[in-house]
């Protein structure tokens, strides 16, 4: 029989009374803000995966889904197509901006040569690199020379995440010079509209005032074109009376 009603525990008093104890252990306890803290900041500092679209030319599902796991497992989230004969890579890459290919060398029905042959028919920049489970130094050489990025061997994929990221930025710094290049040519063609169709002349001249251009309106103006006007002194085609001042003019704008 119970001689007395079980006091009423305070939970608070309880959980003090076990960190104290532990403590006197040598024990320490974290608290929950802690350890809710810690999980936090463990899942805030996970890095976040690159998401990347991959073409796989592969006959064998095994091999293409361990190389999705490499590139998963090197901080990529793939997004990936297996093909395995010209028709299906073709279908691929009118459906898909593809960002690399994966190519096995030999396939019953393709091989990666056609597979790059296929590749640069579209005109397309995608990094292409050959993934086979062994062929000849001079077969990988040729097929570098043909315009494959890389070539790695099925047994040692060490590099194949490496690899991966430096075409990634290589593909990346092409894509900025052609669009700069591409930049540069609507900004001359816009320049050179204006300067056609300007109704006063606009010539360049070099530090001594020989013309090296002259815009067309200099026919219509001058009664001389752009030919005739070429490595001629500007100054001589002013009025005698206009030349000197027209050269002082120049010589501050220069800073002599």
């Amino acid at each position: 029989m119970l001689s007395a009603w079980p006091s009423v525990v305070n939970q608070n008093t309880l959980g003090a009374n076990k960190a104290s104890q532990n403590q006197a252990h040598g024990l320490v306890w974290p608290s929950e803000a802690v350890m809710s803290d810690t999980a936090n900041q463990a899942t805030e500092s996970a890095p976040e995966k690159r998401p990347l679209r991959v073409l796989v030319v592969e006959d064998s599902e095994f091999d293409a889904r361990m190389l999705v796991g490499l590139l998963k497992a090197g901080g990529f989230e793939p997004e990936f197509r297996r093909v395995e004969t010209a028709p299906q890579m073709s279908a691929a890459l009118d459906s898909v901006d593809w960002e690399i290919i994966l190519a096995d060398y030999n396939l019953p029905e393709f091989s990666a040569p056609k597979a790059l042959e296929l590749l640069q028919e579209t005109k397309l920049d995608i990094p292409f690199i050959i993934v086979s489970g062994g062929i000849g130094e001079d077969t990988a050489v040729a097929a570098m020379k043909a315009g494959a990025h890389d070539y790695l061997m099925k047994g040692n994929l060490a590099r194949l995440v490496p690899a991966v990221e430096r075409e990634l930025r290589d593909a990346e710094v092409r894509a900025s010079r052609r669009e700069a290049v591409k930049e540069l040519r609507e900004s001359e063609l816009r320049h050179r509209s204006l300067i056609e169709n300007a109704s006063d002349i606009i010539a360049v001249l070099d530090f001594k005032g020989i013309i090296q251009f002259v815009s067309p309106t200099c026919e219509r103006v001058l009664g001389k074109n752009e030919r005739e006007l070429l490595d001629t002194n500007w100054f001589s085609l002013a009025d005698e009376p206009d030349r000197e001042r027209l050269k002082g003019e120049f010589r501050q704008a220069l800073g002599q």
